[in-house]
């Protein structure tokens, strides 16, 4: 198997979970990371031995660079890496017109440049733009209701002050099939506490002790705060049949999940030709790479 040779444009939140994204990926190889000459040129463990660049010429043998900068750096990034013979692969927000007229802008360059681009590559647009495809697909008349619930809808509790050992707690809480109330208490531990205690404190807690109650313990409140919900509503019709619903609900890191499509973006860049694509322009397939008939004899 050949393996791709990339490099991350940036290192924020998104620039670092490509970088984990790829070291879990038997397909690719983390050639280089570029940051401003002012920024760390020592990246932090396990990434330490990564070489860290302030400018993307001093790297070579690239087969992919994944723009990893806010979205008002984007197009300017892209027609510089393009100009150097570099496929790109980004997810800059963007959508409606807006997409629109900033992959026509960069189409321009790949055809100028002769180097193909993917654009909207990541969760949103990206993952979650075919998944709302798809559901319009099965059901063409209808309409779709999309929510966004930042932090799964987690909220803080007194937990946290009257349990020893609790640093910090968030919870939440919905209706089971019967109708039952559940919560789910997530707490963060300090050092030496023991979560069997905690669980027995919560539950002798009334504010949790009239409800089916579970507790998780998690390294990081912060991060877990960090998540994002999504809840995708489709009704619509089948052709003659009426009243379907379509629903996908999710939990997920925006940066991990837009990593993910990164990657397998430039899984995708082989034999491309010199244009900028969007996810809808990509077979599905040719986003697994190599793994592609593995993947076929998986999934269909």
């Amino acid at each position: 198997m050949r393996r791709l040779h990339i490099a991350i444009v940036g290192f924020g939140r998104l620039g670092l979970a490509c970088a984990e994204a790829a070291r879990n990926d038997e397909q690719i190889v983390l050639a280089g990371v570029v940051r401003r000459p002012e920024s760390a040129q020592i990246l932090p463990a396990p990434f330490d031995r990564i070489r860290v660049v302030s400018h993307i010429r001093e790297l070579s043998g690239l087969d992919a660079v994944l723009v990893c900068i806010p979205a008002e750096w984007v197009r300017g990034c892209v027609h510089d890496l393009l100009q150097l013979g570099l496929p790109v692969i980004e997810c800059a927000r963007f959508h409606g017109e807006a997409v629109l007229e900033h992959k026509q802008a960069i189409d321009r360059w790949a055809i100028r440049f002769e180097r193909p681009a993917v654009v909207g590559a990541g969760w949103d647009p990206g993952a979650l733009s075919l998944m709302r495809d798809l559901f319009a697909l099965l059901t063409p008349k209808g309409h779709t209701d999309i929510s966004h619930r930042p932090g799964i809808s987690l909220h803080h509790t007194t937990l946290a002050g009257s349990v020893p050992g609790v640093k910090g707690a968030l919870s939440t809480e919905h209706r089971n099939a019967d109708g039952q109330m559940e919560r789910y208490v997530y707490v963060e531990l300090a050092d030496g506490a023991r979560l069997e205690e905690v669980k027995a404190a919560v539950a002798a807690d009334p504010l949790f002790g009239r409800d089916i109650t579970t507790v998780f313990q998690v390294d990081s409140l912060a991060a877990l705060e960090d998540e994002h919900g999504v809840l995708l509503q489709r009704h619509g019709s089948a052709g003659q049949t009426k009243h379907q619903y379509l629903m996908f609900e999710a939990r997920l890191s925006e940066a991990a999940l837009s990593a993910q499509m990164m990657l397998a973006a430039a899984r995708a860049l082989p034999g491309l030709k010199p244009r900028a694509y969007s996810l809808f322009d990509l077979p599905l397939g040719a986003l697994w790479g190599e793994l592609r008939k593995d993947s076929e004899q998986t999934f269909l």
